[in-house]
């Protein structure tokens, strides 16, 4: 009976860090939760829309990836400028955003010694031909049609990485 208690009186505060963990994750892109850091593979999150970043970071940590999130191109920059020693495996950005946009985020991409290989994919609504031909131009892995969803997301990823071995996650 007293182990029942003690599993009683422990499931609370297991519960509690996680959803701590889960509101520190959900902040800026600097918190991370324990769970993170143990993370091999990080993808940047370049999106002005919090709800659209929110689900593109669930759905990628849904795939077992860490996230960098930055609300717009410039945010997203300089958290890779400071990621120190995450293994940033791709970029996945938003074209039209405030301060630094899409296109100009891959620019800064493809113009650093440090990430220009990375694999970079733009997130979008819009199929302006002068955006297309310009990501074209700075060797743009893909695009991802808005609304964002998990087989849009995973297609693309299996994609871009066709030998990685992805979790089993329910659509």
């Amino acid at each position: 009976m007293s182990a029942e208690k003690l599993a009683e009186e422990n499931a609370p505060e297991e519960k509690n860090e996680t959803q701590s963990g889960a509101a520190e994750a959900s902040g800026n892109d600097t918190d991370e939760t324990p769970e993170e850091e143990l993370k091999s593979e990080y993808i940047v999150v370049a999106e002005d829309s919090p709800p659209n970043r929110n689900i593109l970071v669930h759905l990628l940590k849904k795939m077992d990836y860490g996230v960098i999130e930055g609300e717009d191109g410039a945010a997203a920059w300089q958290a890779m400028q400071n990621s120190g020693e995450k293994n940033i495996v791709a970029v996945l950005s938003d074209i039209m955003m405030p301060n630094m946009n899409g296109i100009e985020l891959l620019r800064n991409v493809r113009e650093s010694e440090q990430h220009k290989e990375l694999p970079f994919v733009l997130i979008t609504a819009v199929a302006d031909k002068e955006y297309i031909i310009e990501a074209k131009s700075l060797n743009v892995n893909g695009y991802i049609l808005k609304p964002v969803t998990f087989q849009r997301v995973s297609g693309k990823l299996k994609e871009l990485f066709p030998d990685k071995k992805f979790p089993a996650v329910p659509s």
